[in-house]
């Protein structure tokens, strides 16, 4: 069976295998992954190269598949990509054939189904494939099967290879983030040097003859923002103090900041924006909220965490400011038209980050706060776990519970960092790495351009998110300790171990096939890609790489 065959037959297995991202399903990966197993002569052979290693804690009960080819030599590249796919409610009452690709795709050509003048472009060409999966991503990963089964046969391979598939990327990578104590015990125990991290996701691409590769990958924070106001009735405004109008200041003067823009190399980020803002009320009344809250995005290419916290304090800071002498304007105003004496509001600016609130409760209320806390994180892991509690409401729950145990008790803004953190990463960070690989990059952009004169484009950034984030950690102490000290639920929901990450840092490069529409209905991959030069690129890069 050529190689082109056996990507077709490994994909279209993989691709029918169901693996929804979030749920147990995801544990179906274990199936495919037992069957490509046994097919193996070389894992029958080394059963102990290969297995599915616990994600600690995972309330779904999903592994990471794993294998490892061992030649010679210690250099090695780990191969990884995601095994989680996102559900099939898109196709409607053809959601069974979304498996299919052979069936979809034949379905769109009946006219059946509603699709747009690109697509049927596309499809009327022939040249591309159809189905959930097949792009995003098992299409890649069947490439990398099929290549690790050709290198299992071949005499003296040079180097070692570390296949993982990781469960969880489309939600909070909890496979990759589980995964790194796996690669840790790998390499000590075989004494593995690792050169390079290769992921297989897809890319898009304006100009047919352009292929993208990616040399690192986009971080992202994700910033709360808590207010806590002062209650009042309505009718004594003054009183009070409405936490809606001071978060909707931070949220004005952050949205869409170009302050936070930032350009390295190639990749320009989007400024910050918000997704999520609300007051802390459940019924309605005539009294102010006691408080309000949101959540925004932050996209990163070089920035440390503490960096982008100490912008969003200082904006929070002039917001309050403001508010308060806004308030004060009026209050004065009203008084003078009451023909009573003009005074100041009490209100003084407040902002804390979680680490600082969480310290301060720690002061005022010692073991009470630590005994009263433990059992509040408790409930909050076992409620995300069965889905009866989101990750943002038992972000604001924990704030509240800490301010509880704070003797303060006057208008506060608490800054904290909600799940999940995807650190940014850049092959500059790692200039000893990024020159052994830029030999092996630069013999497969040359075959790229001699063999199909087509060009390769180098993005600094993959900007779409991904596991390449925990490929590398360059951070100093002060920023891990930054992270921990504010990441809300941290070690018991959610937790990096980015000491471990910095230990193993690689260099990081995604070379993918072509796709389109990821997630909808007519996601679809380039076959020309899939079965002959994504794979071709691929091997170019791992053969110069290694050798």
């Amino acid at each position: 069976m050529g190689r082109k065959e056996r990507i077709e037959s490994i994909m279209k297995d993989y691709v029918a295998t169901v693996t929804h991202a979030g749920t147990e399903l995801e544990r179906n990966n274990q199936i495919f992954f037992e069957k490509w197993f046994k097919e193996q002569e070389y894992f029958r052979n080394n059963p102990d190269n290969c297995g599915f290693h616990d994600i600690e804690g995972d309330h779904l009960g999903r592994k990471v598949p794993w294998c490892l080819l061992k030649g010679d030599g210690s250099d090695t590249i780990v191969l990884i990509h995601h095994t989680d796919i996102v559900d099939v409610d898109a196709y409607g009452s053809y959601s069974d054939l979304a498996y299919k690709p052979d069936e979809i795709t034949e379905l769109y050509k009946e006219g059946k189904v509603e699709i747009s003048d690109e697509v049927k472009k596309d499809l009327d060409s022939g040249d591309w494939l159809f189905g959930r999966g097949v792009a995003d991503m098992k299409g890649g990963a069947a490439i990398h099967l099929a290549l690790l089964e050709e290198y299992m046969n071949e005499k003296d391979f040079k180097g070692n290879i570390v296949l993982i598939g990781v469960p969880d990327e489309e939600n909070l990578s909890a496979g990759m983030r589980g995964a790194v104590p796996l690669l840790k015990r790998l390499k000590e125990e075989h004494n593995l040097n690792y050169v390079l991290l290769l992921n297989v996701e897809p890319h898009d691409r304006d100009n047919p003859d352009v292929q993208t590769i990616y040399d690192g990958s986009v971080g992202k924070l994700m910033p709360v923002v808590y207010v806590r106001g002062a209650l009042t009735h309505v009718g004594h405004i003054f009183q009070g103090l409405n936490p809606i109008n001071l978060l909707s200041e931070i949220v004005r003067r952050t949205e869409v900041n170009p302050d936070f823009l930032e350009k390295v190399g190639n990749t320009v980020t989007p400024p910050p924006t918000w997704l999520y803002m609300k007051d802390g009320k459940n019924v309605y009344d005539v009294s102010l909220p006691m408080s309000a809250a949101g959540y925004m995005s932050v996209l990163t290419l070089s920035k440390p965490p503490k960096e982008i916290f100490e912008a969003i304090r200082k904006v929070s800071e002039e917001s309050f400011a403001r508010i308060i002498e806004d308030l004060n304007a009026s209050y004065e105003k009203y008084l003078g038209l009451k023909g009573e004496e003009v005074k100041k509001l009490p209100w003084k600016t407040n902002v804390k980050l979680y680490g600082e609130l969480y310290e301060q409760a720690v002061e005022d209320s010692g073991e009470e706060f630590l005994a009263a806390i433990k059992q509040y994180m408790k409930e909050i892991r076992e409620g995300i776990n069965n889905s009866t509690v989101t990750l943002i409401d038992g972000a604001y729950g924990i704030i509240e519970k800490t301010m509880e145990y704070v003797d303060d008790r006057s208008p506060m803004v608490v800054i904290a960092l909600a799940p999940p953190y995807y650190p940014n990463v850049n092959n500059l960070m790692l200039p000893e790495g990024k020159k052994r690989i830029d030999g092996g990059l630069e013999e497969m952009m040359n075959m790229v351009k001699n063999e199909w004169t087509q060009e390769c484009f180098v993005q600094n950034y993959f900007t779409g998110i991904s596991d390449l984030s925990y490929g590398m950690f360059e951070a100093d102490k002060e920023n891990i300790g930054y992270i921990e000290d504010n990441m809300l639920m941290w070690g018991d929901v959610y937790y990096i171990p980015l000491n471990e990450i910095k230990e193993l840092s690689m260099p990081v490069l995604n070379v993918g096939p072509w796709g389109k529409d990821y997630h909808k209905y007519v996601e679809r991959v380039y076959k020309v890609d899939l079965y002959e030069r994504t794979p071709k690129m691929v091997d170019k890069l791992i053969k110069s790489v290694l050798g």
